[in-house]
């Protein structure tokens, strides 16, 4: 689940309670008309989910043009919704070593997705990962499951069955490679401050 969603989560529980203890004490303690209290408690919920709700985490972070802010949280939720679902066809699946081979696909997946969630100008840079990448892995697994769970033991079905095993190994493979594309600026970054610094403590320069 994107981070910013569990913020709205935690906030609705803790506003709810907030608007049923005010409506408590309006109504029993100042003894007010227990319509007027409930709406007066009605108001108070939606004047502080107006207020303070973390209703877009892209905004805190950086992301000013509403047209990209609305891009990218689509990306992203489309993305959290593909991880999902790999996860739900995950969990059907019986052989242990393709079972594992996927569990390390959606630990993988989940890492650039909180990764990219955290740094989300980098979207931008990797829509490809959003609606190519997971989506294909999607449909693979999903189509994987859905051929060897029918027990059926042909030839052409071994096949295609083999095939898609070996391509589950390359998938793996290859989001180790994305995420290293992602980091790498980071790492430059670093490498530069890192350098800057050895400069101004042999400059004396602090």
């Amino acid at each position: 689940m994107l981070i910013y969603r569990k913020n709205i989560i935690r906030f609705d529980i803790l506003n709810t309670l907030i608007a049923i203890i005010i409506f408590i004490l309006l109504f029993t303690i100042l003894e007010i008309n227990i319509i007027i209290s409930g709406i007066l408690a009605m108001l108070i919920y939606i004047g502080s989910a107006l207020l303070f709700a973390p209703n877009n985490k892209l905004v805190l972070l950086g992301i000013k043009d509403s047209n990209k802010q609305k891009e990218y949280m689509n990306l992203l939720d489309n993305g959290y919704d593909n991880y999902e679902k790999i996860i739900n066809i995950k969990n059907q699946i019986t052989k242990p070593h393709i079972k594992q081979e996927c569990n390390d696909i959606i630990g993988k997946i989940a890492k650039i997705l909180k990764y990219l969630e955290k740094h989300p100008k980098k979207i931008g840079e990797n829509k490809k990962f959003f609606t190519y990448y997971l989506e294909t892995i999607y449909k693979i697994v999903n189509s994987y499951f859905e051929i060897s769970s029918q027990n059926i033991h042909t030839k052409e079905i071994e096949d295609v069955i083999s095939k898609t095993e070996k391509t589950l190994v390359m998938i793996n493979k290859s989001l180790d490679d994305q995420f290293t594309k992602m980091i790498q600026n980071d790492a430059l970054d670093l490498d530069t401050e890192i350098d800057f610094l050895k400069s101004s403590i042999q400059m004396k320069d602090f």
